[in-house]
C-alpha cells in the first residue's frame, strides 16, 4: 500500500545556509519531500522553516511514509493544506476517502467564511486525514497491508458531511431572512406609493388603507411561513443556494422574492373579495377589516390555499360563461 522512503546523501540546490534560512518559502510539500523526490537530510530544517513561516495549529508529519497534513493560520484564515508523495501508493478505498475528505474541505473554505461553524468542520476534517495518514504509517511500519481503521474514519467524514449541511443550510436560512426583511421594507413604501395613487381614482375613494394593509399583511403572511419553517426544521433551501455556488445576493434576492409573492397573493385575493368573485361576506365596521387582514395574511402564509382561491375563481368564471345562451 506504500513505500518506505530512504534518505539521499545529497541535498537540493535551494538547501538551507548555515543560518537555516532558505531562499524561497518553505511549501508543505518540501517537509515531505515532495518537490524534489523521496526524503533527504534537510527534512527537519524544512519542517521548522514551515513552521516558521506559518502559525500551525495542528499537524501530522509521516515518519514512514511521505505524507503530511496541517491546519495552519494564512491571510487571516485558518486553512488545511496536506501533501502526499508521488511514490506512495494507496488503495482505492483509502485514495476516495482522501479526496472525498479535501473536496469537502474545499466546500467549507468556500461556503463558510468565518465563525464556529468553519473552525469546527476544518478540525474535523483534519482528524479524517490526519486519522488517514497515521494508518497509513502504521501500516508502513508494521508491514500491513491495509488500514485497518478505514470504516471509522469513512464514517467520520460522513458525520462531518452531514453537520456541513446543516452549517450551510443555517447560514443560507439567516440570508434568506435578511432577504425578507428587505423585501417588507420595500412592500411597506411600495404600498404608501399605491395609496397615494389609488385615492385619486373616484370609484375606490377610501379603500386606499385597505389596499395597502391586505398588501402588507400578504408579506407580514410569507414572513410567518418561513419562520415557522425555521423554527420547525421544515424549511430546506435548495442545494444551489445552501451552499458555495450562491453568494450573498443570490440569497438575499430569492429571500426578498418570498413577501412579494405573499404580498401580491393577499391583495389579489382582497381583490377578489371585494369584487364578489369570492362568495365570502365580509363583516361590517372593525370585524370587516380584521377580517380581510386575516385573510391576506393566510394568502401569504399558504401558497397552497391562494393557488386555491385562484384556481377556484378561474372554475367560477368558465362556468358562467359557458351557462350564456348562445
Amino acid at each position: 500500500m506504500s513505500s518506505r522512503l530512504q534518505p539521499l546523501p545529497t541535498l537540493p540546490d535551494d538547501a538551507p545556509s548555515a543560518s537555516g534560512r532558505f531562499s524561497r518559502r518553505v511549501a508543505l510539500e518540501d517537509v515531505v519531500g515532495v518537490g524534489h523526490g523521496p526524503r533527504q537530510e534537510q527534512i527537519a530544517l524544512l519542517t521548522r522553516a514551515f513552521e516558521n513561516q506559518y502559525e500551525v495549529r495542528e499537524r501530522y508529519y509521516g515518519s514512514w511514509v511521505a505524507v503530511a497534513v496541517a491546519l495552519v493560520a494564512k491571510d487571516g484564515r485558518d486553512t488545511l493544506e496536506f501533501a502526499c508523495a508521488p511514490d506512495v501508493e494507496l488503495d482505492q478505498n483509502v485514495e476516495e476517502l482522501l479526496f472525498r475528505a479535501y473536496s469537502l474541505y474545499r466546500q467549507v473554505h468556500l461556503t463558510l467564511e468565518t465563525g464556529r461553524d468553519r473552525a469546527l468542520l476544518l478540525h474535523m476534517v483534519y482528524g479524517v486525514i490526519s486519522g488517514l495518514f497515521k494508518e497509513l504509517d502504521r501500516a508502513a511500519a508494521t508491514g500491513q497491508t491495509e488500514c485497518a481503521r478505514i470504516t471509522y474514519l469513512e464514517q467520520a467524514c460522513a458525520r462531518a458531511e452531514r453537520y456541513f449541511g446543516r452549517a450551510s443550510q443555517r447560514r443560507a436560512q439567516l440570508r434568506y431572512l435578511a432577504g425578507i426583511m428587505g423585501g417588507l421594507t420595500v412592500i411597506a413604501g411600495v404600498g404608501v406609493l399605491l395609496a397615494l395613487g389609488l385615492e385619486m381614482l373616484p370609484d375606490v375613494h377610501g379603500e386606499a388603507p385597505m389596499f395597502v394593509a391586505s398588501l402588507i399583511a400578504g408579506g407580514v403572511g410569507a414572513l410567518l411561513s418561513v419562520l415557522h419553517g425555521m423554527t420547525s426544521g421544515n424549511l430546506r433551501l435548495h442545494t444551489l443556494f445552501a451552499n458555495a455556488e450562491s453568494n450573498l445576493g443570490p440569497l438575499v434576492a430569492a429571500g426578498a422574492l418570498r413577501p412579494l409573492l405573499g404580498a401580491l397573493s393577499g391583495t389579489v385575493v382582497y381583490v377578489l373579495l371585494k369584487s364578489g368573485f369570492v362568495p365570502l361576506q365580509i363583516p361590517e365596521g372593525a370585524s370587516g377589516t380584521h377580517f380581510v387582514i386575516a385573510v391576506a395574511i393566510l394568502a401569504g402564509f399558504s401558497e397552497r390555499w391562494a393557488r386555491g382561491v385562484l384556481a377556484g375563481t378561474e372554475e367560477r368564471i368558465q362556468g358562467a360563461g359557458s351557462a350564456k345562451p348562445s
